[in-house]
């Protein structure tokens, strides 16, 4: 199969709670959509990342009749790397993002890491790489 350059999409239940979670707390910039559409798309780096609601892909794969949340670990992480991971986690907490736990070095894969989640619970993990 060949493919090209695609994107990572999030199925969200608090549509305007998490577009402005990621348009004013992470600053990603918007390119479709707006905070009252069912669809946007932000560029986060190198890549694209877009919302849609839930129950609307939820019904439109006929799968709208199960539980929209299972009591489990996390079974997705978007990861996005930065180049200060501590100024970050300031600026973050600044604007009153929680995280999982503070900051923390992973030397085993030469990275320093922090958690955080959005408004639907989706796990956040912020990376910079150790010289």
């Amino acid at each position: 199969m060949k493919v090209g350059a695609g994107y990572t999409r999030l199925l969200v239940n608090d549509w305007k709670a998490c577009f402005l979670f990621y348009k004013d707390l992470l600053e990603f910039e918007v390119v479709v959509g707006n905070e009252t559409d069912e669809y946007a798309e932000f560029k986060a780096g190198d890549m694209r990342l877009s919302l849609s609601r839930r129950q609307e892909i939820a019904q439109l794969i006929h799968n709208a009749d199960k539980p929209p949340f299972a009591e489990c670990q996390d079974t997705v992480v978007l990861i996005f790397t930065v180049h200060d991971l501590e100024e970050e986690y300031q600026q973050l907490r600044h604007k009153g993002v929680q995280f999982t736990a503070p900051p923390m070095n992973n030397p085993y894969y030469g990275i320093k890491t922090a958690y955080l989640r959005d408004p639907d619970r989706t796990l956040i993990g912020l990376y910079e790489f150790l010289t």
